[in-house]
């Protein structure tokens, strides 16, 4: 059964459209929500989110963090950032990272090591759905960058 699935930014409507499931990383774990789900409201954490859309495809999102909510059999995701994997900049996802990573190894106070921390998540998470989706693809000094 279809039941309809909102994805929001502060920015714009993502993705609007009737689905079979979404699949997220919630903050203790993947889950999925299909038709008829209980109520609930969860944060959600970097990761993978697929969708089985009305067509029976599979799209696929990287998600930074947000929020989601279901109930009355319809769900909102309200993220802070999401792009389809097939939009990931991996050039700009290498860059972010190996920023993130220098302002981690300064010794400087002035940097802001939470935030340095979680945009290096963001840039690994990115790196990573890149890779999952052009398997075909060899990006050796990408793979180096996720150990």
């Amino acid at each position: 059964m279809l039941y309809p699935l909102s994805i929001l930014t502060s920015e714009k409507n993502v993705f609007n459209e009737d689905v079979y499931s979404v699949n997220v990383p919630g903050a203790d774990g993947y889950f999925e929500v299909l038709a008829h789900h209980a109520n609930v409201i969860a944060l959600l954490q970097p990761g993978k989110l697929t969708i089985i859309s009305k067509d029976h495809q599979k799209l696929y999102f990287g998600i930074t963090t947000g929020f989601i909510e279901v109930s009355h059999n319809s769900a909102t995701i309200i993220a802070d950032a999401i792009e389809s994997v097939q939009e990931i900049d991996v050039e700009r996802a290498k860059q972010s990272y190996e920023r993130a990573k220098m302002r981690l190894e300064r010794a400087d106070n002035h940097v802001d090591k939470e935030r340095a921390k979680r945009s290096l998540n963001r840039a690994k998470n990115r790196i990573k759905l890149f890779l999952e989706i052009h398997p075909q693809v060899s990006y050796i000094p990408l793979k180096a960058l996720l150990i």
